[in-house]
C-alpha cells in the first residue's frame, strides 16, 4: 500500500471538516426534525462522488465553474429543504462573487507578500 495515498487523504479529510458544514447539517436536520448525526453519516456518503465531480470540474474547467457549480449545489439544497428565500439566493451568489474575487486576489497579493517577506527576511 501507497502510505502517501493515506496520508495525502487524511490532510484532505482535515480540508472537508470545516464549520460551515456542520453548521448547515445542524441547520437541515433541525428543518427536517431529524437527527443530525444521521443527516451527516447518510450526507458524507452522498457527498463522496459530488466531492469527486468538483475536484473534476477544477481540474478541468477551472475554480470558476467549480464556484459555479457548489452555488448552484448550495440553491438547490435551500429548495431541497424549503428554506429558499429570493433574498437567501441573492446572498448565495453575492458569497460565491465574493470568494471568486478572493481567490483571484489571493493569488496575485500572496505572491507580492512572499517577495516582500523574503526580501525582509534577507535583510537581517
Amino acid at each position: 500500500m501507497n502510505w502517501n495515498y493515506v496520508t495525502l487523504s487524511i490532510a484532505f479529510a482535515f480540508f472537508v471538516m470545516c464549520p460551515r458544514m456542520a453548521g448547515m447539517c445542524a441547520v437541515i436536520s433541525k428543518v427536517g426534525k431529524t437527527n443530525p448525526y444521521v443527516i451527516a453519516i447518510l450526507g458524507g456518503l452522498i457527498a463522496v462522488p459530488l466531492i469527486v465531480l468538483m475536484v473534476f470540474l477544477t481540474i478541468r474547467f477551472g475554480v470558476g465553474v467549480a464556484i459555479a457549480v457548489a452555488t448552484l449545489t448550495d440553491i438547490l439544497s435551500a429548495i431541497a429543504t424549503g428554506t429558499f428565500r429570493l433574498r437567501y439566493g441573492i446572498e448565495i451568489i453575492l458569497i460565491a462573487l465574493f470568494l471568486w474575487v478572493g481567490v483571484i486576489v489571493a493569488s496575485k497579493v500572496s505572491y507580492s507578500i512572499e517577495n516582500v517577506t523574503r526580501a525582509l527576511l534577507r535583510v537581517k
